[in-house]
């Protein structure tokens, strides 16, 4: 059996895939694999170091498979300086424990580029629900950092060009909070690039099957 992999997703497990679950600090446990880190939208200045230390104990559990999501918005409250603080402990992290780190990023590429030149990570940054254009995703992919890619796959012609155009190595598939069934995204993406099947090499990404 294919199983289809959901890099990202704020949804229970579907019938036999593998999924990472996005969870916040003070989240409920459950089964399954998880992602753990502070949201730029869900964190206040007051609280942020609690929930920090939330995530430093979570990320030791089996199933933590990978860090975040975590990043820059500049669409939200919060000075982008503090979310600059709290994205480094991110990154610091995510080398320590030897986990990838799952990336929300608006309107702050240039910051992300610079802190990826900056700490040099060995551990892979995929920046989750990509949707802008070419020029974007080159210089993301120049930097070596991955594209995941979900519902706007399916009607955004911008995102199904440059999903066809970028190398087979750069990219994921989520489903976010879309409620979408994860094989909608994986249809899309054969159709898209004229593939029979599309697999992802788990162990490169820290996830060990």
């Amino acid at each position: 059996m294919n199983l289809l992999f959901d890099i990202h997703t704020h949804n229970e497990s579907s019938s036999g895939n593998i999924v990472i679950r996005n969870e916040l600090p003070f989240s409920i446990n459950k089964e399954g694999f998880f992602s753990v880190g502070i949201h730029p939208w869900y964190f206040s200045e007051d609280d942020w170091q609690s929930q920090w230390e939330t995530v430093t104990k979570k990320v030791k559990y089996e199933h933590c498979a990978a860090i975040g999501e975590c990043g820059l918005d500049r669409n939200v409250k919060y000075p982008l300086s503090l979310q600059q603080t709290i994205f480094e402990r991110h990154i610091l992290l995510s080398e320590e424990v030897k986990k990838p780190l799952i990336i929300h990023c608006v309107k702050a590429y240039s910051e992300l580029i610079s802190l990826k030149k900056k700490y040099q990570p060995k551990q892979p940054w995929i920046l989750h629900g990509f949707n802008k254009n070419q020029a974007v995703a080159t210089t993301l992919i120049n930097e070596n950092i991955k594209l995941s890619f979900g519902k706007s796959l399916l009607t955004n012609i911008t995102v199904q060009e440059v999903f066809k155009s970028i190398p087979e190595s750069s990219y994921f598939l989520e489903t976010d909070d879309s409620g979408l069934d994860i094989a909608e995204i994986y249809q899309k993406a054969k159709q898209l690039r004229g593939l029979v099947q599309i697999q992802f090499d788990y162990p490169k990404i820290g996830i060990m099957m």
